[in-house]
């Protein structure tokens, strides 16, 4: 499962808990209160509840799961203040407090779940005192020590656990979408970057190209000098497209020897241009292993966005069929496919 989707899946399933829960415990305190004559605070409490069942609805196909996430915290934490201010509601229900930490960090994360949490809980403090203040007895030192205490430890817990949560999910993120061995993304990160490009083609009319490049040759090395060799080799060929290429295209190892470069803003005949370039930097690029100097070649076939197709996958099936063409023409050369004018493959070759 992508890790973004998990980490959905996982907020989702949170929210539906929650919902669950508020729903069926504020029926049950509605029953309570409806014998006791708390009329209002009761169908306060049934308001609570109808909202949490519809939006149990809501939230099982939602994508704004963000969206209907607020709403919910702010009408439960809304209404537990409401119900705090009402006279008829004991000084036993202020416990409620404790629990908005838990609930704004696990739904909200740890920033906005923060603030949130601390607004109400200073709400709530603000209401104890000014219902309160008066007695004595309820706002002794050590009833308000207790109470600041526990309050400053559930808060501290839910913000300290949901940062750590956050961060180990980022970089289990950068692990999913990044090459272990180069350090560059991979076709998961291809895949979410390529959806983006596109809908910004889509809107503003930009030029989006992709180049497939595999070294020439690759496996010789391998035998010849070790797998030892072939990841310092694969190392420095991605350094060198990170110092020759701008920080705005991306750079993918799919796998073994091959690599995939995204270029937006970038044209046909740009594309055919800039792989050219690499191809060439390539060729007088030299890589040290073992006091010794290895030469390394590459083929590159290019693909046009619009011209050679409108998705990922035919995009990348364009542009390895004129890698093969590429191969097929000696190696060591760049395939562009048909200029925009005359209408036939554009080869450069430089032997190999």
């Amino acid at each position: 499962m992508h890790p973004f989707q998990a980490n959905h899946d996982h907020r989702r399933g949170v929210l539906q808990a929650m919902l669950l829960v508020t729903m069926v415990s504020a029926l049950v305190f509605a029953g309570l209160n409806f014998p006791d004559g708390m009329i209002l605070v009761a169908w306060i409490q049934v308001a609570v509840a109808a909202f949490a069942a519809g939006l149990l609805v809501v939230v099982r196909r939602t994508h704004s799961l963000q969206i209907w996430s607020v709403c919910f915290v702010l009408v439960l934490l809304t209404a537990t203040v409401v119900l705090l201010s009402r006279p008829e509601v004991s000084e036993f229900a202020f416990v409620w407090l404790l629990v908005i930490p838990l609930v704004t960090h696990l739904l909200l994360g740890s920033r906005l779940g923060l603030v949130l949490a601390l607004s109400y809980m200073g709400l709530g403090a603000a209401i104890y005192l000014y219902r309160f203040g008066g007695n004595a007895e309820l706002i002794r030192v050590e009833v308000l020590s207790n109470a600041v205490i526990a309050a400053l430890t559930t808060l501290g817990l839910s913000h300290f656990y949901e940062r750590n949560r956050e961060r180990s999910e980022l970089e289990l993120m950068r692990l999913a979408t990044m090459d272990p061995l180069t350090g560059l993304a991979n076709r998961m990160r291809l895949h979410d970057v390529f959806q983006r490009e596109r809908a910004q083609a889509q809107r503003n009319g930009n030029a989006l190209s992709l180049l497939i490049l595999d070294l020439d040759c690759f496996k010789q090395i391998n035998d010849e000098h070790g797998h030892e060799a072939g990841d310092t080799v694969l190392v420095a060929f991605a350094n060198m497209l990170r110092a020759r290429l701008r920080e705005t295209d991306l750079i993918v190892r799919s796998g073994g020897e091959e690599f995939l470069v995204l270029l937006n803003n970038t044209d046909g005949k740009q594309a055919v241009a800039l792989a050219e370039e690499l191809r060439a930097n390539l060729e007088q690029f030299p890589i040290h292993y073992g006091g010794q100097v290895l030469k390394l070649t590459v083929s590159i076939g290019v693909a046009r966005y619009g011209t050679d197709g409108r998705d990922l996958d035919t995009l990348t099936r364009i542009a390895d069929e004129r890698l093969y063409q590429a191969k097929g023409s000696g190696r060591n050369s760049v395939c562009g496919g048909p200029e925009e004018e005359g209408g036939v493959a554009l080869v450069m070759a430089a032997g190999g």
